[in-house]
């Protein structure tokens, strides 16, 4: 089998339905489609076995987090690549038939973004991964939309990624439960010498965080996992570079989250540390598999949105 799908599952009646329709009718054939449920309540693990019968479905009875998720259906899969599809994203018929075709253009692809749409605007939502010198990982927006070209690495919401690569390299760091995980399996494969290419003609429509919403684990999960994914993969010669951005962010986004929840702006820090010791061992295995010549400060954008332009555009 080529390649198998990996959806992770939270309550996610109805929209998942529509996902899994999207699958169904995909150009492609030569695919299987797993789906890990991490606990729901809502009954949707049962009809999707009902609906969709051919559709493998593991189900964890607990919410072990996106990251173990997808590692759990990457360990049972059987596909020699691996696709990742957000339970509220729906991918047009020609999605995996695409993302599968621009890997095999280039034995040094490693991962594979598509062009991902708001289903609720219609608008454009990303076509993979960049980083700012601030340490945040942005949604990439290229200037032609309809262009074939290379970008750091594929969102979390749908790509796919070389299966060689992963079973040398690893999938994403379980402990980081949700967020930043995407990032983080882009900074150490390109540092091992793997490139990513958006794809635009590869074609999701999403929602967007249908699952995580109400969850109160955002202002959690996101400054613990961008700081820990700066120790794990940044060159400490670019950390020095790039430290008046790196703490005006994070003095910023620290008060904020004092004023929003202020529990959990302290404990993501204090876990952050907890941490360190983990992250320096895993730093030094990415840093150990770098190829000769990777800057990554090639990719490391100088211009990116602001805090106000942030605090904007998530109203």
């Amino acid at each position: 089998m080529r390649v198998s799908v990996i959806i992770v599952n939270l309550n996610g009646d109805p929209f998942i339905y529509d996902c899994l329709d999207g699958l169904m009718r995909q150009s492609y054939e030569d695919f299987e489609t797993i789906v890990v449920d991490n606990g729901s309540n809502d009954g949707s693990p049962k009809k999707i076995r009902e609906k969709f019968p051919s559709i493998k479905v593991i189900e964890l009875g607990a919410n072990k987090g996106f990251a173990f998720a997808c590692n759990e259906g990457f360990r049972r899969s059987k596909g020699e690549e691996i696709a990742v599809l957000n339970n509220d994203a729906v991918p047009d018929q020609d999605w995996l038939k695409q993302m599968v075709s621009a890997l095999d253009s280039d034995p040094g692809l490693g991962m594979v973004a598509c062009k991902v749409l708001s289903q609720k605007s219609g608008k454009f939502e990303s076509g993979g991964l960049y980083p700012g010198r601030n340490g945040l990982v942005y949604l990439f927006v290229p200037g032609d939309q309809d262009r074939q070209q290379p970008v750091f690495g594929a969102c979390g919401v749908g790509g796919l990624y070389r299966g060689k690569m992963l079973r040398e390299l690893g999938f994403y760091p379980e402990d980081f439960f949700i967020y930043y995980e995407d990032a983080d399996i882009a900074y150490r494969t390109q540092r091992a010498g793997f490139s990513a290419v958006y794809c635009p003609a590869a074609v999701l429509s999403h929602l967007g965080s249908e699952t995580t919403t109400g969850m109160g684990i955002k202002n959690y999960c996101l400054p613990r996992n961008r700081l820990r994914t700066i120790v794990r993969n940044w060159d400490l010669s670019i950390i020095i570079k790039n430290l008046p951005w790196l703490l005006f962010y994070e003095w910023g986004s620290f008060a904020g989250g004092l004023l929003n929840n202020p529990w959990n702006a302290v404990k993501a820090r204090v876990d952050f540390l907890r941490f360190i010791s983990a992250d320096l061992k895993a730093r030094k295995e990415i840093f150990a598999r770098a190829r000769r010549g990777f800057d990554l400060d090639k990719w490391i954008s100088k211009k990116y949105p602001g805090l106000f332009e942030l605090r904007s555009a998530r109203k």
